[in-house]
């Protein structure tokens, strides 16, 4: 049976630099935020953080669950860059109803570890995807780490350190 760690915190945090060096040992899942901007930028959808913002999270909603229903019961386990939890952090952001979120992280298997990334300005970093400067980042990683708190979830604070160090202590934690 999967043990799920979730990896989360503001945008530029690092989560997806420690998951790409602990991708070769573990199973892992890529933020479906990017997922959902490639796809809909490569089709010329309107999906998106700057178009519509409700089928952005409508469509993060669905490849979260499909993340989820394809990960089924994979042995050992399996470190996901943001949670479903995260999407309530997008519709408190945009002002939108979380109704369907909600019913989803109802029906979810509980993460074994949820991993808080803190913002962290001296690695920040803008790009096509993440146009928030570091002020609106950090703003917007406060709605993240209250989802989380809200729903009763304990955060395990990866320190600031170089990515090796970083994946070394999830490591540690995990048992692995």
């Amino acid at each position: 049976m999967s043990s799920i760690h979730i990896f989360t915190g503001p945008p530029g945090s690092g989560k997806s630099s420690v998951l790409a060096e602990l991708a070769p040992h573990f199973r892992t899942v890529a933020e479906p935020a990017r997922t959902v901007l490639a796809h809909q930028r490569a089709t010329g959808g309107r999906g998106t953080g700057d178009q519509d913002q409700a089928l952005f999270v409508s469509l993060m909603l669905q490849q979260c669950l499909r993340d989820q229903q394809r990960l089924g019961d994979v042995p050992g386990p399996v470190l996901c860059d943001r949670g479903l939890p995260d999407l309530l952090a997008y519709a408190a952001y945009w002002s939108l109803p979380d109704g369907a979120i909600r019913d989803a992280i109802a029906a979810m298997p509980r993460p074994q570890t949820v991993f808080w990334f803190p913002p962290w300005q001296a690695i920040y970093a803008q790009d096509a995807e993440r146009t928030l400067d570091f002020g609106g980042s950090a703003a917007f990683g406060a709605l993240v780490r209250e989802a989380y708190e809200s729903l009763g979830f304990s955060l395990v604070e990866v320190p600031l350190a170089p990515v090796e160090g970083r994946a070394a202590f999830i490591r540690q934690h995990i048992g692995a």
